[in-house]
């Protein structure tokens, strides 16, 4: 997800005044429900006007802040960026995803409904936040044009596409909650609409609902195996990002400096994507439109302008763009040019070494031009240093170094993979940057684990590399992680097996 931070879409509430019960009111309904466990909240009011549209969802907003829960508007951009919204969520019908995306910025969540397998690999190749499958069942608080899934439609569907958020909707009950849930268990959530908005006690239905599917993800975890710690769920993650990546095969849009364009330009192909190393401004935008990712390479500062014109292109259309502060603290001009980088620029992760990162995040560093000298004050300051940066920025942020961290602004990991031989090569930090490019282009549903993916298929490569027989130094080694990469990213399964990750 561009920017957002991590949503819980387990208890989705789509409203409809319509089914509101005599004596209460819409607010009152929305109010209980959160009170109850509502995790996120979609304001669909079909038949009414602009103007009170925009004043009722303003209302709502008020009662989603004070829960700190996501507002989500129902087709209607103007009301979203009228009240400036969490996000919308589109139809087959409504505008189209990639069009909203360039509306409304890479900020704002966007879902999409899908009833087809087909229709949900295009919502997430357009950048898709989350899918709304279904209508599962019938339901009477929405004219269906295309046939109910039931069931075993919803987990075919989901089994068949990539990874992504993804709630149930239509005619979602308490009485057939858990078949659902069991039946699909790719779920994140189920979306539901009159059983709480029609309901006597919202708070008390919200309860009910929310017992149901916590025992039913504690059921299919203990079942399947699944992720019980945050640091599985990134391994897992990990693996399947990998094999995402070959599928897909993005392109990877680079602005660099001139050291390093080979080696990133061959270290994107071996993980399977595709490089597009060109500084032109007049093909910005024709690029940006089939773009998987943008990379901005701070090493040399030829044309900041284009770069900037990159980062705006690309963020228009939802793409992903990867910001690497080379030398940001060494010299004034790079501290000046770095803060008007992050200060016009919709970052969606930002990876520097230790430095680098310090220096941004105000946090100390210390650079001999644009390598990293020093210390990073100790794991508490680099693992605040990402975590304050990321939630000041609203992206992800990488600091590399003997120990690497990523932060989303909540979330912080720790990897402890990579030989020494890596800082013996020019540009091994520019090229995770590549690698950060290509994961977080293939996998869009979570930034911050796609780039912890992206470190930790780099990291264990060098591990792999120094293993080759014919590796004597750096000018071998360079070549043997070349190959590695091409090696983990077609066995992602090494990922899980090598990793070196903490969860703080």
């Amino acid at each position: 997800m561009s920017h957002k931070l991590h949503v819980d879409y387990s208890l989705y509430l789509v409203t409809d005044s319509g089914l509101v019960p005599e004596g209460t009111t819409l607010l009152e309904q929305v109010e209980r429900a959160l009170e109850g466990g509502t995790t996120i909240v979609q304001l669909r009011e079909k038949n009414l006007e602009t103007g009170p549209f925009i004043a009722l969802a303003r209302e709502v907003q008020k009662l989603t802040k004070r829960f700190n829960v996501p507002l989500i508007i129902n087709d209607r951009i103007d009301v979203a960026l009228a009240i400036d919204a969490d996000g919308v969520h589109v139809g087959q019908d409504d505008m189209p995803m990639t069009q909203a995306r360039q509306i409304l910025g890479p900020k704002k969540i966007i879902g999409v409904s899908v009833n087809t397998i087909t229709e949900a690999e295009e919502a997430i190749r357009a950048g898709a936040d989350y899918l709304g499958v279904g209508a599962v069942w019938d339901t009477n608080t929405k004219k269906l044009t295309n046939n109910t899934l039931g069931i075993d439609g919803v987990k075919a569907i989901l089994d068949a596409v990539s990874p992504i958020p993804s709630v149930a909707i239509g005619g979602v009950k308490l009485e057939n909650a858990l078949d659902l849930l069991e039946g699909a268990p790719k779920l994140n959530g189920l979306a539901v609409v009159s059983a709480i908005i029609g309901s006597p006690d919202p708070a008390k239905t919200c309860q009910e609902f929310q017992q149901i599917i916590q025992s039913s993800l504690a059921a299919n975890n203990s079942k399947s195996g699944a992720p019980k710690s945050a640091v599985d769920s990134a391994l897992q993650f990990a693996v399947q990002a990998a094999i995402r990546l070959r599928e897909i095969g993005p392109l990877i849009h680079h602005i660099t400096n001139y050291v390093v364009i080979n080696d990133n330009a061959n270290a994107t192909l071996a993980v399977g994507a595709s490089p597009f190393m060109s500084t032109k401004f007049e093909e910005l935008e024709d690029v940006a439109k089939m773009n998987g990712a943008m990379v901005l390479n701070m090493g040399t500062l030829d044309d900041i302008q284009t770069m900037i014109a990159a980062s705006k292109a690309n963020a228009a259309r939802g793409n992903p763009v990867i910001f690497d502060p080379v030398g940001a603290g060494a010299t004034e001009f790079r501290k000046t040019t770095t803060q008007r980088f992050l200060r016009e620029c919709d970052l969606t992760v930002i990876k520097g070494n230790g430095a680098e990162i310090l220096s941004i995040a105000g946090r100390g560093g210390a650079s001999r031009g644009v390598d990293s000298i020093g210390d990073n004050g100790g794991e508490a300051n680099a693992a605040m240093a990402v975590k304050e940066l990321a939630e000041k920025q609203g992206c992800v942020v990488a600091m590399t170094g003997p120990i690497d961290y990523v932060s989303d602004g909540k979330r912080v990991f720790a990897i402890e993979n990579g030989h020494s031989l890596l800082p013996c090569i020019t540009g091994s930090g520019c090229m995770v940057s590549s690698i950060v490019g290509c994961f977080t282009a293939a996998n869009r549903n979570d930034y911050l684990l796609a780039t912890v993916a992206a470190i930790l298929t780099v990291t264990i490569a060098s591990e792999l590399a120094v293993k080759h027989g014919d590796v004597r130094g750096p000018g071998t080694f360079r070549s043997a992680l070349i190959d590695e990469l091409y090696k983990v990213t077609c066995n992602p399964q090494l990922i899980a097996e090598h990793a070196k990750l903490r969860a703080l």
